[in-house]
C-alpha cells in the first residue's frame, strides 16, 4: 500500500498537480487536493473518516465523516465524462459489507462527483454518502416536492430531486443523486445535514452496485442550474431532443384533457368521434392550422376502481352514458372503445387527416392483462406489453404517447421503490418500444424521480410542469419547474388553456414547449393563436423555456413582496434578444417590476419593448422599472442596440418576435441589420419593428417593403415586408417556406 501511495503521489509531483500531504492540524493522516483554475478543494482522513469539499468563490466548506477508519486512502487523476479530474479514493468496512468510494473534482469545472460501490452484495442499503453535517450558515433552500408535477419547495424534500442551496447574493450550489434515480434519495433539512442516500424502503443490492452523488457550484442560481444539467446528462450519455422535435413541440395543437371544453363532453346527435370530426373541418375551414389532436383517457376500456383500490361511481361523467369508457379507474384494455369510435382508432385519424396523440393511465388488478404479461403493482414490466401497445399506437396514427398518473404508478407499485432495476425497466421498456415504432413521449403528474430518470431517452420530449388546467394559479409552479425540465432538457408543458387567456397562450409560448388549447366551436381566439404561431401552425417560440430570474429565487425564499419574474431569450449570431414576464401574486398586491441588463447578459445600450402598450425604452442605464398594478401580468422584449443603430425587435404580431421559426438569421454590421425570413407557404406578409438612431432604409430580396413608419421622438420603426408570391417555396423543410433578406441601414448621427 505504501508504495503504492508513493508511486502515485511522486508521478503526480512530476505532473505539477497541486496534491499534497497536507499537515493541517498536525494531521499527517489526512490528505489534501485542489484545483486552482476551478477553486474546489478536497480533505480526507483516513483515521477519523472525516471529508470535506470546500470552494474558494464563495467560501464554503461542506463536511462529513463515515466514522470509520479508511484505507487505502489515495490521490490520483484521471478523466471521465466530465472531463479531467482529480480525486482522492478510499475504501471502508461497514460491518461484514467492503465498501470503496472516491471523490472527484474538476478541471475548470465547478464540480465533484462522489461515489460509493458496495463490494459485495448487501440485503440493506449502505448509510447515505456524503453525509454533510457541517455547512455554511444562513443558505436558502429549494427543491421539488415529491409528489404529482413535482412542485417547487423552498425547503428540503426527501425525494430524489436536486437541492440547491444558495445565498443572498446568488452563490449557489446543487447537490443531487447522479444514478438510480427510481430509488435515491436526498435526506436531511438542508441547514444543518445534507445526505444522498436511498429511500428506507430498497433492498437486496448487488455486488459492485455503485451510488453517485453530483455537486455543482456556481455564482448565479440559474447559470448553477445550468451547469449541473449539462453535467447529469453528460456522465449520462444523454442526447436531448430539440425544441421541434416532434408533432406536439412544433405544432399548434387541440387538446381534450381535464379542462378542455371536450374532456368526457361531446355532441350527443355526433358522437365523440363526429363532434371531434367537425371541429377539425371546422378548423380546415376556417384556416386555424391544428396539426395534432390529443385524446385523453375517454375513448379507452377502465373500470370504476382507483388506483389505491377505492370503488369509485359506475361512470365518470352522469350526463354520459354507461360504458367501459365512461369511467375514472384503471386501465382494462388500451383499445378504442365501439361506442366512441364505432369504426376504430386508426379509422378515426385517416377521417381527420392529422396525427393524434394519445392518454393511458395505470393497469387495474382487474384487467385482462394480469393473465399475459408481467404486472407489477399497477404498472407494466413486461417488454412485449409495451411492444404490443407500441404496435397499436403505430398502426393507429400516434405520434406520442402520453403516461399520465405517474405518481400513482409509483406509489402503488411497491417493488419500484424496493427494487433497484424495477422502476427504470418500466421506464425503458416504454422509451425502447415507443422508440421502435417512431413515437415519442409524454410525461404526466410524475414525480421528481422520474424527470431525473426521464433524461436518459430521447423521445421523451415533454412533460408536465404544472396541475391539470393551466391558470394563473399555477403560473408559479410551471415556471419553477420548468426550470428542471429545463435543466435536463425536457420540454414542459403547461397543460390545456383556452385561446382568449392571453397570458396562459402566452406563457405556454415562452415555456419553448407545446402550444395547444381545448376550445368550444366558435369561441376561438385566433388573433391570440396567430401571436403563437405562424399560419401553417408552426410555433414560433424562443431558444429555451422561460424560468424563474435569479431575483425571484431570492425574494421568494425571504418572502419579499416582490412580482415573481421570469425570463427566456432567443441568441442569433451573438444578438441576444430577452423576453420577460412579470406577475404579481396575491400576497403583492401592487409593486413594480424590475430587472437588470446586464443581468440578462446584454452588455451596452437595450431597447425595453412594452409588448401589450407598445411603447419602448432607451435603456442606456443598468436597471429597468416600471410599475405593475395589483393582479397585474407584464411582458417585456429587451433588445440590444446593435453595430447597426438598431435593436431589432422582429415580428410584431409575434409574442417571440425574433423566434428562429421567423427570423432565420441576422447579421450585425456598423449601420447596417441583415435579416432572413421565412414565411410559410400560405403567408404574405410580415410586420418588422424595432429602435433605430436613424429612420432605417429598407431594401428587400425577393419582395417588396412599405414605407417605414418612424417616430423621430422614440425612435421606434416599423416596416410591413411582403414577400414574392411567385419565387418558388423552399420544400427541403417539412413545412414548406419562402425565404426573404432584407436589409436595414442605418445613417451614423
Amino acid at each position: 500500500m505504501i508504495d503504492r501511495f508513493l508511486n502515485n503521489f511522486g508521478r503526480l509531483l512530476l505532473a505539477a498537480v497541486p496534491l499534497a500531504l497536507a499537515t493541517g492540524m498536525g494531521e499527517a493522516s489526512t490528505i489534501r487536493v485542489s484545483i486552482p483554475d476551478s477553486g474546489l478543494t478536497v480533505k480526507m482522513d483516513s483515521k477519523s473518516g472525516d471529508y470535506q469539499i470546500a470552494s474558494q468563490n464563495p467560501r464554503w466548506v461542506f463536511s462529513g465523516s463515515l466514522d470509520l477508519p479508511l484505507k487505502n486512502v489515495l490521490p490520483g487523476r484521471g478523466s471521465d465524462d466530465l472531463g479531467d479530474y482529480r480525486q482522492i479514493s478510499f475504501d471502508w468496512q461497514t460491518g461484514a459489507l467492503p465498501m470503496s468510494g472516491s471523490i472527484r473534482i474538476y478541471e475548470n469545472k465547478r464540480l465533484a462527483l462522489l461515489s460509493q460501490t458496495c463490494d459485495a452484495a448487501s440485503e440493506l442499503p449502505p448509510a447515505a454518502f456524503p453525509a454533510f453535517t457541517k455547512l455554511p450558515k444562513s443558505l436558502h433552500v429549494f427543491s421539488y416536492g415529491d409528489i404529482n408535477f413535482a412542485p417547487p419547495e423552498f425547503a428540503a424534500t426527501d425525494t430524489s430531486t436536486p437541492w440547491l442551496l444558495f445565498d443572498d447574493h446568488a452563490n449557489a450550489l446543487i447537490i443531487s443523486p447522479a444514478s438510480h434515480y427510481m430509488v435515491a434519495s436526498m435526506l436531511g433539512d438542508g441547514h444543518t445535514n445534507i445526505a444522498s442516500g436511498f429511500n428506507p424502503k430498497l433492498k437486496d443490492l448487488p455486488a459492485g452496485f455503485t451510488q453517485q452523488t453530483l455537486v455543482a457550484f456556481g455564482n448565479g442560481i440559474n447559470q448553477t442550474w445550468d451547469a449541473w444539467g449539462k453535467a447529469l446528462l453528460s456522465l449520462e450519455h444523454a442526447q436531448r431532443p430539440g425544441y421541434d422535435a416532434d408533432t406536439v413541440l412544433k405544432y399548434l395543437g387541440y387538446w381534450t384533457d381535464n379542462g378542455a371544453f371536450y374532456y368526457y363532453n361531446y355532441d350527443p346527435q355526433r358522437g365523440y368521434s363526429g363532434t371531434l370530426q367537425e371541429l377539425v373541418d371546422r378548423y380546415k375551414q376556417e384556416q386555424i392550422p391544428i396539426r395534432y389532436l390529443q385524446l385523453d383517457s375517454w375513448w379507452y376500456y377502465k373500470t370504476t376502481t382507483g388506483a389505491d383500490g377505492t370503488p369509485g361511481p359506475d361512470r365518470k361523467s352522469g350526463k354520459l352514458p354507461l360504458g367501459e369508457w365512461n369511467r375514472y379507474g384503471g386501465l382494462l384494455e388500451y383499445k378504442a372503445h365501439p361506442y366512441v369510435f364505432p369504426d376504430g382508432l386508426e379509422s378515426f385519424q385517416k377521417s381527420i387527416g392529422i396525427p393524434l396523440i394519445t392518454h393511458n393511465r395505470w393497469i387495474d388488478p382487474a384487467s385482462p392483462y394480469h393473465e399475459h404479461y408481467q404486472i407489477s403493482g399497477i404498472a407494466a414490466v413486461d417488454p412485449k406489453w409495451w411492444s404490443d401497445i407500441a404496435d397499436y399506437l403505430k398502426s393507429s396514427g400516434i405520434t406520442t404517447y402520453e403516461q399520465d398518473w405517474l405518481n400513482y404508478i409509483y406509489n402503488y407499485s411497491p417493488a419500484f421503490s424496493s427494487n433497484v432495476d424495477t422502476g427504470a425497466a418500466f421506464l425503458d421498456d416504454m422509451s425502447a418500444a415507443c422508440r421502435q415504432n417512431g413515437i415519442t413521449m409524454q410525461y404526466c403528474m410524475a414525480l421528481p424521480c422520474y424527470f431525473l430518470q426521464g433524461s436518459h431517452y430521447e423521445n421523451l420530449t415533454t412533460i408536465r410542469t404544472s396541475g391539470d388546467r393551466f391558470n394563473r394559479a399555477k403560473w408559479d409552479n410551471f415556471l419553477y419547474t420548468s426550470r428542471l425540465a429545463d435543466s435536463l432538457g425536457i420540454w414542459p408543458w403547461a397543460d390545456v388553456y383556452m385561446s382568449r387567456e392571453t397570458n396562459n397562450i402566452l406563457l405556454s409560448t415562452l415555456s419553448a414547449g407545446p402550444v395547444g388549447t381545448g376550445d368550444a366551436m366558435g369561441t376561438e381566439d385566433t388573433a391570440n393563436l396567430f401571436r403563437a404561431v405562424r399560419a401553417d401552425g408552426v410555433i414560433v417560440k424562443p431558444d429555451a423555456p422561460i424560468v424563474p430570474l435569479d431575483q425571484s429565487y431570492l425574494a421568494d425564499a425571504t418572502g419579499q413582496p416582490s412580482p415573481l419574474t421570469a425570463g427566456t431569450y432567443t441568441d442569433d449570431n451573438g444578438i441576444k434578444t430577452e423576453y420577460i414576464f412579470a406577475a404579481n401574486r396575491p400576497r403583492t398586491p401592487a409593486d413594480e417590476v424590475q430587472f437588470s441588463r446586464t443581468d440578462l447578459g446584454l452588455n451596452g445600450p437595450a431597447y425595453v419593448y412594452d409588448y401589450f402598450s407598445g411603447t419602448g425604452t432607451l435603456l442606456k442605464g443598468d436597471k429597468f422599472s416600471a410599475p405593475l398594478p395589483a393582479n397585474s401580468a407584464a411582458f417585456y422584449v429587451v433588445a440590444p442596440v446593435g453595430k447597426s443603430g438598431i435593436a431589432f425587435l422582429g415580428d410584431k404580431n409575434k409574442f417571440v418576435g425574433t423566434g428562429k421559426q421567423r427570423i432565420t438569421s441576422l447579421d450585425d454590421q456598423a449601420g447596417k441589420l441583415t435579416v432572413g425570413i421565412a414565411l410559410a407557404a400560405n403567408e404574405s406578409s410580415v410586420t418588422l419593428h424595432g429602435f433605430a438612431s436613424t429612420a432605417p432604409k429598407v431594401s428587400v430580396i425577393s419582395g417588396a417593403d412599405d414605407d417605414v413608419q418612424f417616430d423621430p421622438a422614440t425612435h421606434y420603426f416599423s416596416v410591413k415586408i411582403n414577400g414574392d408570391t411567385n419565387a418558388p417555396l423552399d420544400k427541403s423543410a417539412a413545412d414548406p417556406i419562402r425565404q426573404m433578406t432584407v436589409v436595414l441601414e442605418t445613417q451614423p448621427k
